[in-house]
């Protein structure tokens, strides 16, 4: 029962998690950009660029070509379309037996600029698998809204904003967040309901938010709770360093974490790297009083170091590390991901990778090869 545990827990590991989405990247500080601010609409990065954003994912492309400034205001109305497609096959290497998937996403993105101040964003769309683990025939979809956001921003390094989105986080990668989580609180929503606030300026960058359920989980696992995320600029626009903080409970769970992070660019190659400590204490209900029994502690670490030989090919690797304490015996689990990111175009880009991870080291292994692709229009 142990073994099948742990080969489970390796299966949720790499299938559940995947190929992280091709996104604009926090590895743009090796080039001076120690923020999301300058090039996304968006502080929180992701999503939808500006036009100097474009014209800086144009430049960073296999066709980079020479973009002149716009003098036209910005538009009121701007939006997207991707798609990304990720054939993922995993290997079981203790029982040599292969897991074939497909996921797929189509998601429309888009912002309207009700005024110089008010924004309203979103982002909406299908997330499926043309092929599961359990059927060689047929797809699966589901709607999805990853995004719904009021923003405001009442002057330059000041936005307020409140709805659907992301939780904030050091590095800004979708993927090491959803490593964390899965270790965490897997059952918990992915796209918290949540109001937030950005604060930034030439070294500092500061966000606090307070989070409710998203929608998409069980009663049980829906949390209350709030957190900060704080960095410093430490050295020339090519250096942030910070910590996090994050308190919640819902019906069977209190939470508290706190986590480090750093954000290093030099030239062609940098760091990106966030950890953090998580105590859980669950709340069992009895007919007089609520018992809290003895906590799990959770130490969840991500490390990538990345190189960068043409300013449209990025090769990295990242480590993580996941730690559960409290337990009968502590459970570790490692992953290794070599990988490569090509951008063909501003609106092409393939990512190939391979991932291994491990489950106590010797107890349950899997590898899974992925070939990412990843098209957007352009407005």
């Amino acid at each position: 029962m142990k073994r099948l545990t742990t080969v489970l827990f390796a299966i949720a590991f790499t299938a559940g998690i995947g190929a992280g989405r091709a996104s604009a990247s926090p590895t743009m500080i090796r080039l001076g950009y120690a923020d999301c601010a300058s090039c996304h609409v968006s502080p929180q990065g992701a999503g939808l660029l500006t036009t100097y954003g474009k014209g800086v994912d144009e430049a960073q492309s296999l066709r980079a070509r020479e973009i002149s400034p716009s003098e036209a205001p910005p538009r009121r109305l701007m939006f997207d379309f991707r798609f990304v497609a990720a054939p993922q096959l995993t290997r079981m290497l203790e029982q040599s037996t292969d897991v074939k998937t497909s996921p797929i996403s189509v998601m429309l993105r888009s912002a309207v600029q009700l005024n110089r101040q008010h924004r309203v964003s979103y982002t909406m769309g299908l997330e499926g698998t043309l092929l599961s683990p359990t059927s060689t025939a047929g797809a699966s979809a589901k709607v999805v809204v990853p995004r719904a956001m009021y923003e405001y921003r009442p002057k330059e390094g000041i936005e307020l904003a409140v709805g659907r989105d992301l939780l904030p986080t050091g590095i800004g990668l979708p993927e090491p967040q959803t490593f964390m989580r899965n270790g965490v609180d897997s059952r918990d929503s992915r796209y918290p309901t949540q109001v937030k606030a950005f604060l930034w300026s030439k070294r500092l960058q500061i966000t606090p938010y307070v989070f409710g359920p998203g929608g998409d989980e069980v009663r049980a696992a829906r949390q209350y709770g709030g957190g900060v995320v704080g960095g410093v600029d430490v050295w020339n626009n090519r250096a942030v360093v910070g910590l996090t903080t994050r308190m919640s409970s819902s019906e069977t769970i209190d939470r508290r974490s706190v986590g480090a992070f750093a954000r290093l660019g030099f030239g062609k190659w940098g760091i990106l790297a966030e950890h953090d400590l998580t105590s859980r204490a669950a709340i069992t209900e009895t007919i007089i009083d609520p018992i809290t029994t003895p906590e799990t502690r959770h130490l969840a670490g991500h490390t990538q170091v990345f190189f960068a030989p043409k300013e449209w090919l990025v090769t990295s690797l990242a480590a993580e590390h996941l730690v559960i304490e409290g337990l009968t015996n502590p459970v570790h689990t490692y992953r290794f991901t070599p990988a490569v990111q090509t951008r063909l175009s501003d609106s092409l880009t393939l990512i190939f990778n391979m991932r291994d991870v491990f489950v106590d080291a010797s107890t349950a292994r899997s590898r899974t090869f992925t070939v990412q692709v990843a098209v957007k229009s352009i407005q």
